[in-house]
């Protein structure tokens, strides 16, 4: 997917760069990324999700960055999308983990509770760490 494709389905679309919303992003990321460190013993399933979300926001926050906001149903998958669109060939194996993460989430928030391994939530906020970081030199232009 490249981001004419995403313009051209209506899933992306152009707004005003905000480096405001792009930094509010980016400290809800932390956030989420320590919440979910906190928690990890506590439910796996949960520490995995919120590790989800700080990747979510993250993408967010490049996105915003670049001048471009998610719209429509499918907003989650169309943040991956993009995500990809800017650093597939860089982190390709990280957006595909994003993308079987979000896929995971919306199970276990919406199917089926339990399915998330204390290894697979551990990786998770591990993989969004360093998700962040790279997100974080991407926008300062490194």
């Amino acid at each position: 997917m490249n981001l004419s494709d995403l313009l051209k389905e209506g899933r992306v679309r152009r707004v005003e760069p905000d480096a405001i919303q792009a930094k509010e992003c980016l400290g809800a990321a932390k956030r989420d990324i320590d919440v979910a460190k906190k928690i990890l013993d506590t439910d796996f399933d949960w520490a995995f999700s919120i590790a989800y979300n700080a990747m979510l926001q993250s993408a967010r926050a490049l996105m915003f960055h670049d001048g471009y906001m998610a719209v429509g149903e499918n907003h989650h998958k169309a943040v991956v999308d993009y995500a990809d669109a800017k650093l597939g060939a860089k982190l390709s194996a990280k957006i595909d983990l994003f993308d079987d993460m979000r896929r995971k989430r919306h199970r276990v928030i919406y199917e089926k509770a339990g399915v998330v391994s204390r290894y697979e939530a551990q990786h998770a906020i591990e993989t969004a760490e360093d998700f962040l970081i790279q997100i974080e030199a991407k926008m300062k232009g490194k």
